[in-house]
């Protein structure tokens, strides 16, 4: 049964998704873990976190619809261990929240989970060049699979630190990973971005506001993050004529440059880098006065910028040469330092 062509079907998936999310994302607020806020959080008093547990249960929930009503669907290979190993990275999440987990023996979790998933998904055998496609060897291809899983999981993780930031962000960017999936015709990508799209519109009302009702919390920023990336390595291997490398780094591109760049910031300064901080691009815009929705809006538009040139870009070739990409990142990168420059200026003005 092909997806595309039942969308009544689609709905009802969908919905049941979104109201699974909603519905536990709300008991949440409830019976979640309480963390209190630190030097380097945004807000402040007790906030209730483990929202995330909402979007596993909608996704879960989304999953189990999606077997019952498309009876006999035929996904990409691996589906079904990949959502196995999806689940186990929101447990890996949800036992941090409640244990504080070691930064080196989560992050050596996380690595094992990321290559048992590229060892069942496939790993890139091709890379955009600028005259065309880069033949890669098998080692290559699939060391850049973990490395692309491990470090987008633990991007979306870091950058989850504003009401709204990551749940605005990823909404548009599963938008856009789900209309490639359904011009690339890959199942596997259309099923799992809508049905993630549909448990961050569920969890983002108690999310997206002034004073945030409820954060994610490891479990989701964890499951979000490897989710979006799995995604993305469905796509490439269920759509190997299109070479469509670039879609997953350039929707995210707003996420990445902030983080890398902070983390460039911290190692010319000498800090640990493992040790948690408040020194990112959007967490230096609310220090200074700007509010949390009006940040995470401005990244949400750049990061619809970026959509814009994926799915209409697809089309035209954008994608199959990094020339694309590297423009995007070079203007990215100049409005980082400017943005700093200001906010630097600002509080310097300030201390006189």
């Amino acid at each position: 049964m092909m997806l595309a062509h039942n969308g009544w079907l689609w709905l009802q998936v969908a919905a049941i998704a979104f109201f699974g999310s909603l519905a536990v994302t709300g008991f949440m607020r409830f019976a979640g873990l309480g963390d209190s806020a630190d030097g380097r959080s945004a807000h402040s008093g007790i906030i209730p976190t483990s929202g995330g547990v909402g979007i596993i249960a909608g996704l879960g929930l989304g999953l189990c619809a999606t077997a019952f009503i498309f009876q006999g669907l035929e996904l990409d290979r691996g589906f079904a261990p990949v959502i196995t190993l999806l689940f186990a990275m929101g447990l890996l999440g949800l036992t941090d929240d409640l244990l504080t987990l070691g930064p080196k023996f989560k992050f050596g979790i996380m690595i094992v989970i990321c290559a048992a998933a590229v060892r069942v998904i496939g790993a890139p055998e091709v890379l955009p060049g600028l005259y065309g496609p880069i033949v890669i060897p098998y080692w290559l291809g699939f060391s850049g699979a973990v490395l692309w899983l491990f470090v987008v999981t633990n991007i979306v993780n870091f950058m989850d630190g504003a009401n709204g930031m990551i749940g605005l962000s990823l909404s548009v960017a599963f938008f856009a990973l789900f209309g490639i999936g359904l011009i690339g015709g890959s199942a596997a990508t259309m099923l799992l971005s809508v049905l993630f799209l549909m448990t961050l519109l569920g969890f983002l009302p108690y999310n997206l506001r002034h004073k945030a009702q409820v954060f994610g919390g490891d479990v989701g920023a964890l499951t979000l993050g490897f989710g979006f990336a799995v995604c993305v390595l469905f796509l490439i291997d269920g759509t190997p004529e299109r070479n469509l490398h670039l879609a997953g780094p350039i929707l995210i591109l707003p996420l990445l440059v902030d983080t890398i760049l902070t983390i460039c910031r911290r190692i010319r300064k000498r800090e640990n880098i493992l040790r948690a901080h408040n020194q990112h691009l959007y967490q230096r815009l609310i220090q200074s006065g700007r509010g949390h929705l009006a940040v995470s809006s401005t990244y949400a538009v750049i990061t619809l910028i970026c959509a814009n040139v994926v799915v209409f870009g697809s089309g035209k070739a954008w994608l199959e040469t990094p020339c694309v990409f590297l423009l995007m990142i070079g203007a990215l990168v100049t409005g980082w330092f400017l943005v700093g420059a200001a906010l630097g200026n600002a509080r310097h003005h300030k201390t006189r």
